[in-house]
């Protein structure tokens, strides 16, 4: 009898690290996909110029957006979020919604902080400056989803990646 309960314990204990090492690697691959999909949306947009019929305020093209959603779906990239304030959310077909989003996207001025900044360090009337002085330049922050989806536990948690596209002049 001593030597069934014994037997039982250790079998417990190896089911109960199969799941974690199951676990740990559907994370990884969830991980893993998730960047991938960032790093080409950031490419997609930067090497896409900013388009003059925009789908929003973050002058994206109609045809940038449709590049990204193909993407989504020819990556296989199911998992959706909520996106964070200030983001704007798309869905896979690239319908902006905030619940349940593939991917979200906030456009930054850059001209914005230089024109702050450089009002900060003018004093009296040493200088003037205007926010015609600077380039129109912009850089995205998107935000992907991926989660810790256990088999037979499914959705435990939901994490972000996050990233910003370079500088884009337009």
């Amino acid at each position: 009898m001593r030597e069934a309960i014994g037997g039982i314990s250790i079998f417990q204990i190896v089911i109960f690290f199969i799941l974690l090492f199951t676990g740990v690697m559907c994370l990884t691959i969830n991980h893993s996909k998730a960047f991938g999909v960032k790093d080409e949306i950031i490419t997609i947009i930067e090497n896409e110029p900013l388009g003059s019929t925009s789908t929003s305020s973050f002058g994206l093209s109609e045809s940038t957006m449709d590049k990204i959603a193909e993407h989504l779906k020819d990556a296989g990239y199911r998992i959706t979020g909520n996106c964070p304030n200030g983001y704007q959310g798309y869905n896979r077909e690239g319908n902006p919604t905030n619940n349940d989003a593939s991917f979200c996207i906030k456009a930054n001025k850059v001209e914005d902080k230089f024109y702050k900044d450089a009002r900060e360090k003018c004093t009296g009337n040493k200088c003037v400056v205007t926010t015609g002085d600077f380039p129109n330049m912009v850089y995205y922050d998107i935000v992907l989803f991926f989660q810790l989806d256990i088999p037979f536990v499914k959705d435990l948690f939901e994490f972000n990646v996050m990233g910003s596209t370079k500088t884009i002049f337009g």
